[in-house]
């Protein structure tokens, strides 16, 4: 019996040990729990204390109000409008646009081109277009001839008016010849053009010209060969307007 009793005492006492054992080693355990939050906290701080900052250079630039005439360039250089202009050394021109055309920067257009050009658009502006087709490329000569037509045949309905050929026809038998001039004049075709940025290839070229008349504009494409005579094959019509 005694010997029972004494077994039955150990072991209780042996139960007891463990759980206070097992509860001493999982409080140790949750100490050690770091959150994922204060890693990266501590993380930081680290860094922190291991960079060596500097002080700002010129730390109330931003707060000050600058002026042109308060600026310096150097302890006796003022900033003046003098200095504020472009070198054509350091910066390509800008040239100006006019809308639906584009550029009019035509520093790539040869003298003899631009000649040619002009040329042509004054035989073609000029009564009945005489001369004009002596620009174009013979073996395209009817490239010509339907640009003619799309010009006498549209002129009306896009601006509106009689074309100005027609008015000239219908009234010579009874103008005399001062009256006549007179007519031919006021009623030249194009008053003036301009010519755009051109596209210039290997074998052809594409210039943008605009013609102004009394009662619109119109916007062509011109096709020239870029050898030989330059001559030109081909004229499509991109635009009209009426003003």
């Amino acid at each position: 019996m005694k010997k029972s009793v004494c077994h039955n005492i150990l072991l209780s006492s042996l139960i007891i040990f463990s759980t206070l054992i097992y509860s001493c080693k999982n409080t140790s355990e949750t100490k050690l729990v770091y959150t994922e939050s204060d890693t990266i906290k501590k993380s930081v701080k680290e860094k922190e204390q291991g960079i060596t900052w500097t002080q700002e250079l010129e730390s109330n630039r931003l707060t000050e109000k600058i002026t042109r005439s308060s600026m310096k360039l150097g302890s006796d250089v003022a900033y003046t409008k003098e200095l504020f202009k472009i070198s054509n050394t350091n910066k390509a021109p800008v040239y100006p646009e006019l809308f639906d055309f584009g550029s009019l920067d035509t520093r790539n257009l040869r003298n003899s081109v631009r000649d040619k050009l002009n040329n042509f658009c004054t035989s073609f502006s000029g009564e009945n277009h005489s001369g004009a087709e002596t620009f174009f490329s013979r073996k395209y000569l009817f490239n010509y001839v339907f640009f003619v037509n799309e010009i006498e045949t549209n002129w009306k309905t896009n601006f509106g008016k009689e074309y100005p050929k027609e008015k000239n026809e219908n009234n010579t038998s009874s103008k005399s010849k001062e009256n006549k001039d007179e007519q031919l004049e006021t009623s030249a075709l194009f008053t003036k053009w301009t010519f755009g940025e051109p596209f210039i290839g290997s074998e052809i070229m594409q210039i943008p010209v605009r013609f102004y008349a009394t009662c619109g504009i119109i916007d062509v494409t011109v096709y020239l060969n870029s050898s030989g005579n330059n001559e030109i094959y081909q004229i499509t019509i991109d635009r009209w307007k009426k003003v």
